[in-house]
């Protein structure tokens, strides 16, 4: 820990989608420069290791469980990470959940309603509660979510994911103009071809050793030249972005969305 830059002391941030990957390792990211962490996620065990992996690193943490796809729980959540931490002066909506390339015809309601409950809705919510109690205590703040390279280009031809993601985007821009003169900042990160465990659902379901889909995507990617930086992204690619976003660097930074993709993206 010697010698490490405490950009983030004395303050709070609450991270989604904390219990494994990109979460994960920014909570750990967060934690070395100084900063408390409540973390959130619907994975009971991992979320509680994540929050472990905070103390272990010295600083105040909050395991907090949640379906985010439901208001009540949502609500219920925010009630305790309040309860505990006062206020945040970072938010990082990284929660997220994916339609594995449903079919058009495979799509009903409630796929549709789930994926957008937690990928739009939830971010929504729990900025306009957050914000709120940084307005209220004058707090420069800094929201930072995770979208997506597909919400800008889809490649995969996935409808509610990619869609939902679009809508991230476009929300960030609106809590971006809303925002502004409160001294809060809005930005998204836009991931490519990151290793993380949602990859390793493949794996499991074509029996295949663990990490193998994401190989074959990478490598396909790179011999395409689609991925121009020839190597998958990880987790902590992603965390250098978001604690960038966070910090007082990016003070003239609001409404954009940041691609860490390798390339995959231009724009």
């Amino acid at each position: 820990m010697d010698g490490v830059m405490k950009r983030f002391s004395g303050r709070n941030v609450l991270i989604t989608g904390a219990a494994t990957g990109i979460g994960r390792a920014t909570a750990c990211r967060f934690a070395r420069e100084g900063a408390d962490v409540a973390a959130c996620d619907i994975k009971e065990k991992e979320v509680h290791e994540t929050a472990a992996m905070v103390k272990e690193l010295g600083q105040k943490s909050l395991a907090l469980v949640c379906d985010l796809s439901k208001m009540d729980a949502l609500q219920k959540m925010l009630d305790a990470a309040v309860g505990e931490f006062g206020q945040f002066h970072i938010v990082f909506n990284n929660a997220g959940i994916g339609d594995t390339n449903a079919f058009y015809e495979d799509i009903d309601s409630a796929l549709w309603d789930w994926i957008y409950a937690i990928n739009v809705k939830a971010p929504f919510f729990i900025c306009q509660r957050l914000a709120k109690i940084m307005i209220d205590n004058r707090v420069k703040g800094r929201i930072i979510n995770t979208a997506s390279t597909e919400g800008k280009t889809n490649r995969a031809g996935s409808i509610v994911y990619a869609s939902s993601k679009s809508a991230l985007i476009g929300l960030t821009q609106a809590l971006a103009i809303q925002f502004a003169p409160f001294d809060i900042t809005v930005n998204a990160v836009c991931p490519g071809l990151i290793d993380t465990p949602i990859w390793h659902r493949g794996d499991k379901v074509m029996e295949m050793p663990e990490g193998s889909v994401i190989k074959m995507v990478t490598e396909s990617s790179i011999d395409a030249r689609i991925l121009k930086i020839p190597r998958v992204g990880v987790p902590e690619d992603i965390a250098n972005a978001v604690v960038f976003l966070a910090s007082d660097d990016a003070s003239y930074m609001t409404g954009q969305a940041i691609n860490v993709c390798g390339g995959i993206e231009f724009h």
